[in-house]
């Protein structure tokens, strides 16, 4: 699902927000509760979306992004496998994590993102077996 790749291009990877909330309704959920990080919550909506993510990019020096598999689910989800390597932009601690999102995609647009740890627990969420 090329959208999916699309955002998570153009939101983590080019930093880009608004060229990625193109492709992302207006009342979209963005389910960040599995979060280890101080992001944790739900954002719904454009603004709450973008007011999170720029917290979020204000506190890297440092980030690399990559998906590492994209899993077509159905027609309307898809997995994204990420790794990301970072450094703290007040710390300078380096970090390293794995996760998935879950994204699904209707008309075009993303209506919802769900953050899991791994690979397992995104694919169990959405009725898939490892």
């Amino acid at each position: 699902m090329r959208i999916a790749r699309d955002v998570f291009e153009l939101a983590f990877v080019r930093w880009d927000l608004d060229g990625a909330l193109q492709f992302v309704d207006e009342r979209c959920v963005m389910d960040w509760s599995a979060s280890l990080a101080p992001y944790r919550g739900i954002y719904q909506g454009h603004e709450e979306i973008r007011d999170t993510w720029q917290h979020w990019r204000d506190a890297w020096d440092e980030w690399t992004p990559e998906v590492t598999e994209a899993i077509e689910v159905d027609d309307d989800t898809v997995v994204l496998v990420t790794l990301i390597h970072a450094r703290g932009k007040g710390s300078g601690v380096p970090v390293r994590a794995g996760g998935a999102i879950a994204l699904t995609v209707l008309d075009g647009k993303v209506t919802r993102a769900r953050l899991f740890q791994g690979r397992g627990e995104a694919l169990e969420a959405v009725g898939l077996s490892q």
